[in-house]
């Protein structure tokens, strides 16, 4: 159990308007007619039916908290992008990216939202040292689309993708 603080606070509603900004962008839309009912402790992750994802907002989830999205992966049968929101420091936002598989999902961590010139989401390693560092993820109005290397190659064009990620985000949050 957490303790509710100001900056936790703060960081749990940024989580949740950047994963609803991330949606709005990606074209997701969430349909309550169809809503899938998952049980506690899922029942407050985001579903979007037509990329069989489940969008949940956090605050620097351990991996014990991605063993619960994991879970609620398997009864859902679909994917997960975690959105993970910092409570120190700079405001800045993380995701992990599961991918459902029938035996074992797939996992790939330390991802940052990235925009091309044209708004298009991307999530990117910001190091080399990445876990998985050559995966990026395309957000689009269907499945997650898994790329095996980001979409720029070079320092410039990846460090302007993460600026105008960061500027879209402190539009969002009203920071500018």
């Amino acid at each position: 159990m957490y303790i509710v603080t100001k900056e936790r606070a703060l960081a749990q509603a940024r989580a949740l308007s950047g994963a609803l900004a991330f949606a709005e962008r990606a074209g997701w839309h969430f349909d309550h007619a169809a809503r899938l009912m998952l049980r506690p402790p899922f029942s407050n992750y985001l579903h979007v039916a037509a990329s069989e994802l489940l969008l949940v907002p956090s605050i620097e989830p351990s991996r014990g908290d991605l063993d619960i999205v994991d879970r609620g992966m398997r009864e859902a049968r679909c994917d997960a992008l975690v959105v993970k929101a910092s409570t120190a420091g700079k405001p800045m936002l993380y995701c992990a990216v599961g991918r459902w598989r029938h035996q074992q999902n797939l996992w790939c961590h330390e991802r940052r939202p990235w925009l091309t010139e044209h708004g298009q989401v991307w999530l990117v390693a910001e190091h080399a040292w990445a876990e998985d560092p050559g995966t990026s993820i395309l957000l689009g109005p269907k499945r997650l689309q898994v790329a095996s290397e980001p979409p720029r190659l070079y320092a410039r064009e990846m460090a302007a993708g993460f600026e105008r990620a960061d500027v879209f985000l402190a539009q969002i949050w009203g920071d500018l």
